[in-house]
């Protein structure tokens, strides 16, 4: 493995006046940083926050949102990250399955939220917002007690949806061990772009910090030194604006910020800023905006696929995208990629079966759960991705479909069961069905069938308002389809797929 510093600690001491971090709620150098982290690690420890301990962070992008993550690594706690736009049924679910001690939040009126958390103590509950008179910031961030040195970046905990309906938790904190050479090839090898940060690079981070890819890129920049420049809420000209201004080298995002890029560049004729690398992944990518990225930026862009329970399986470099037109790249180094028939066995070269693989980073069990069974898991290590694809003769990846009925809008996992959980509280709704169909912007976007008792049409506010009280705003259906009878197989159950396929039949894949 190619060492680096990891520590902010180094580069607090070789480049303290440099920027390590810069977003709308202000900007600090390397110095500012690490003195600001050792401050509320001090004053998180005094309120009982010790090693081990899971600290939920409910915040937006920011210099905020940094300063915590390394104060909780100099703690050796640990980090778990909570969407936003998540109500509080749903937050108290996620705190209470983790065994959360502690939820820190920077919405800038933050009683009403507050209120309805029920599985905390009030003081295990702390506003941070900058502004407004609840905030606890100040007190958070006051000096006492001696700088903390880190010997890691601490672990995150990732809350995914799975098909029973309910968030589950995967534990994600891999880093190179001694004599354990298959987990350290995968780790230099799916590594990708960020292999490349120098000090002297600007990192631009859009993507949301409550899940997996927006911290890494955090890390990343980290590790090596780089300016990271936050984005809190991706807008394509406000993307050019900060590209322009910090001269931005690396950024990554999914396919639908890709599109907005692309329509505004294409509407504003705007000169597109010279980066050294540009990531993408989360979720199908179209070979429009492959040809526009390779058009406008050159050979910059790398596309990965991977998911939580198994971390990254599969790459595209930039030189691969039109000599393997829709493929998702070569397995990476440490991984192995099996596709199985119906019956179990391995499928042909070229045939579409489902995908299996078997990964360092595979999660043997959710967080606080049971082992996972033979159906996900198998004996040889084999996970079980729900995406179905096939090999080709040189060992390329290509994703054609999905056996698990996960929608994927905006690059975010979006999982039926936990919507239509919602809905069933509605006294007229007898069956409901939700998918995923096509959207220009978003890739997908959140339909409901459903079935009422009486035979008749719910009111669509009805069920609007359910969605609102039960459901972030992104998992709520866009559209609400009453018919007759849902489609079933001879036992009964809802056939998904015939209500998707008839919107899918002219798009370029079925995911």
């Amino acid at each position: 493995m190619t060492t680096v510093p990891t520590l902010p600690e180094h580069w607090a001491k070789v480049q303290p006046d440099r920027t390590a971090v810069l977003a709308a709620d202000g900007c600090l150098s390397w110095g500012e940083l690490n003195t600001l982290a050792d401050n509320i690690a001090n004053q998180l420890a005094s309120r009982g926050v010790d090693a081990g301990n899971i600290v939920a962070l409910r915040m937006q992008t920011t210099t905020q949102w940094v300063a915590m993550m390394l104060a909780l690594s100099k703690l050796k706690a640990r980090l778990l990250g909570i969407n936003w736009r998540l109500v509080p049924d749903e937050v108290n679910y996620v705190l209470e399955n983790a065994g959360a001690k502690m939820l820190i939040l920077d919405d800038a009126q933050p009683q009403v939220f507050m209120d309805k958390i029920s599985v905390l103590p009030r003081d295990a509950i702390i506003p941070v917002s900058r502004t407004g008179a609840q905030s606890q910031w100040s007190a958070l961030t006051r000096p006492g007690g001696a700088p903390i040195i880190m010997d890691e970046l601490c672990e995150q905990i990732i809350y995914t949806s799975g098909t029973t309906g309910r968030p589950k938790g995967v534990a994600r904190h891999l880093r190179p061990e001694p004599g354990n050479e298959r987990l350290n090839r995968y780790l230099e090898a799916q590594g990708g772009a960020y292999k490349r940060y120098q000090a002297s690079d600007v990192v631009l981070v859009s993507m949301p910090l409550h899940h997996g890819s927006g911290p890494s890129q955090v890390r990343a920049a980290m590790t090596h030194g780089s300016m990271l420049v936050l984005q809190n809420r991706f807008d394509a000209a406000h993307w050019f604006d900060l590209a322009e201004k910090h001269g931005v080298t690396h950024w990554t995002g999914v396919p639908t910020m890709y599109k907005r890029l692309k329509s505004y560049q294409e509407a504003s004729g705007r000169q597109v800023p010279r980066l050294k690398s540009m990531g993408i992944g989360a979720a199908p990518v179209p070979m429009a905006i492959k040809q526009w990225v390779q058009a406008q930026f050159g050979s910059v862009l790398h596309e990965g696929y991977g998911s939580t329970e198994t971390g990254m399986i599969a790459g595209m470099k930039a030189e691969d995208h039109f000599r393997k037109p829709g493929s998702s790249g070569l397995p990476y180094d440490g991984v192995e990629v099996e596709i199985r028939g119906e019956d179990g066995k391995l499928c042909p070269c070229g045939t579409v079966g489902e995908i299996w693989v078997n990964t360092p980073a595979v999660i043997r069990n959710y967080l606080n759960a049971p082992p996972l069974e033979e159906d996900t898991l198998d004996a040889r290590g084999f996970f079980r991705t729900g995406d179905m694809g096939h090999l080709d003769e040189d060992g390329y990846l290509y994703i054609t479909d999905r056996a698990k009925d996960m929608i994927i809008s905006g690059g975010v996992n979006i999982y039926p069961a936990e919507i239509e959980t919602a809905f069933y509280q509605h006294p007229g709704l007898l069956d409901i069905a939700v998918v995923g169909l096509p959207d220009e912007e978003f890739g997908e976007k959140v339909v409901a069938y459903y079935e009422s008792r009486d035979g008749r049409p719910i009111a669509v506010d009805e069920l609007a308002a359910l969605g609102q009280a039960h459901l972030a705003s992104y998992k709520r259906p866009r559209d609400f389809v009453h018919v007759a009878e849902l489609p079933r197989n001879a036992v009964g159950k809802v056939l998904k797929r015939e209500l998707r396929q008839p919107h899918w039949n002219n798009q370029e894949r079925n995911v």
